[in-house]
């Protein structure tokens, strides 16, 4: 297998790079660098890079040792600081590719090798990305929990289960003489029980893992002049969207992403929701309903001198809010009263505002992180945060509920294998022969 290298820190301009190798060649690269000395794995030291062909200096580095299997890749590794030079990166680059079997590594090489060597599974690998695209306090936690080995410890532990389970049911195919104590298999059909709850308890999570990780959907609906706009540009602190008193100016969705109680939160102005001959603002209401019939969260803004409201796009996680508030006196408008009109559900909570003039402002803000909150609950367990996680514990669980001592034991026997191998599939670690090792370690079968 060649040797590796790459930088491991940001194409962006920085005062420092740092080059990573990785592979059987290692020490052979630093020796190239003119390291001489004994290494001391996990230490790092100051050297001066130079080559001894010229003995030009190229650069003053710090370099890092660390021995394998101790190191992110399970193989030797070496990690070099240098200064952000072009020229520098280049000499050093073309220095190491010039050495027998190296090469630059390849898009996620690194971590493929780390879980090769066993120093990781699938899980924590897909945890890597997701770290370093953290922008928010939740995405953070979220990695960190699958980074440290807890989300793929729980598929482990069902996947280890079902072997053992799956062990027993061989036993009873291949010895069929031999028949399970009632016990056993009472204890095998309250395992599969078992398992089928934590398996369903862990995918009706609303898919709260995947939301973190994308973001929630915010969706500020209402019709034309309600203050859609005005709202996002406060919301953004930034003039995202246009705001006139045109009716009919967004005629697009507009995005914009903040985060909003530790959670990121895309937002999205719409067209204002009305009768339109216009076919391109048509067109922008369509993408506005569908925007708003998907979205996690809707901020439905009412004119409050001009109330309209399309109740078929009002649920539980619609905040209702009345703006202009600041024009209305001495209370003339019954707002109850007019959220029946329409025939919205009294216990609908809703807020009168004036975004022209910052009136109850926080209060929105408030109600807006209470939707949060209800939809991203406070979490000290790991979620699912991959569709293929999903996919393939949904097929295991599909499996698992067809299993019946009482039917045919070899289609028992094929519904536990499709459930090892569709765990197996999300860490990793799809491999039929550590049955026969635990049918002969339990069964002592060499008889």
């Amino acid at each position: 297998m060649k040797t590796i290298c790459a930088t491991i820190t940001s194409p962006l301009r920085s005062s420092v790079t740092i080059i990573r190798i990785s592979g059987s060649q290692t020490l052979k690269c630093l020796e190239e660098f003119g390291v001489k000395n004994q290494l001391i794995p996990q230490k790092s030291f100051f050297h001066k890079i130079v080559f001894d062909n010229d003995k030009k200096l190229i650069d003053e580095a710090i370099i890092t040792f660390f021995k394998a299997p101790r190191s992110f890749t399970g193989e030797d590794v070496a990690e070099i600081s240098v200064h952000s030079s072009q020229y520098v990166l280049k000499k050093i680059f073309e220095k190491l590719l010039s050495i027998e079997n190296v090469d630059f590594a390849g898009a996620g090489e690194f971590s493929k090798r780390a879980f090769l060597n066993g120093k990781i599974d699938l899980v924590q690998a897909e945890a890597i990305p997701d770290l370093i695209a953290s922008e928010t306090e939740a995405q953070h936690k979220q990695a960190i929990l699958q980074l440290s080995g807890n989300l793929g410890q729980i598929y482990e532990n069902w996947r280890h289960q079902i072997i053992e389970i799956s062990a027993f049911v061989e036993a009873l195919i291949d010895f069929p003489e031999d028949d399970l104590p009632t016990n056993i298999i009472d204890k095998i059909n309250q395992e599969i029980v078992d398992l089928r709850n934590q398996i369903s308890h862990h995918l009706n999570d609303n898919k709260v893992g995947q939301k973190i990780k994308n973001g929630l959907s915010l969706a500020i609906i209402g019709a034309p002049n309600s203050g859609k706009s005005s709202l996002m540009n406060f919301l953004a602190q930034s003039e995202v969207a246009i705001v006139s008193e045109i009716a009919g100016t967004t005629r697009d969705i507009i995005d914009t992403h903040l985060e909003i109680a530790g959670v990121p939160v895309i937002i999205s102005d719409t067209a204002g929701i009305r009768s339109s001959t216009d076919l391109i603002e048509q067109e922008g209401i369509k993408r506005a309903l569908k925007k708003a019939q998907n979205a996690d969260i809707k901020i439905y803004l009412i004119d409050a001198l001009n109330p309209i409201i399309q109740n078929d796009l009002i649920d539980e996680n619609t905040i209702l809010v009345f703006n202009k508030i600041d024009k209305i006196f001495n209370d003339e408008i019954d707002f109850e009263k007019i959220i029946t009109s329409f025939g919205i559900d009294k216990k609908i909570i809703f807020l009168k505002i004036s975004i022209a003039q910052k009136i109850n402002i926080s209060k929105l803000l408030e109600a807006l992180e209470e939707k949060i909150d209800l939809l991203i609950p406070s979490f000290n367990s790991p979620l699912i945060t991959q569709e293929r996680y999903r996919n393939s514990l949904q097929n295991c669980l599909n499996s698992l509920e067809n299993f019946s001592l009482n039917e045919n034991i070899e289609i028992c026997a094929e519904n536990l294998r499709i459930c090892v191998n569709e765990i197996g599939k999300i860490n990793g670690k799809i491999d039929i022969e550590n049955i026969l090792d635990l049918i002969f370690s339990k069964f002592c079968i060499g008889k």
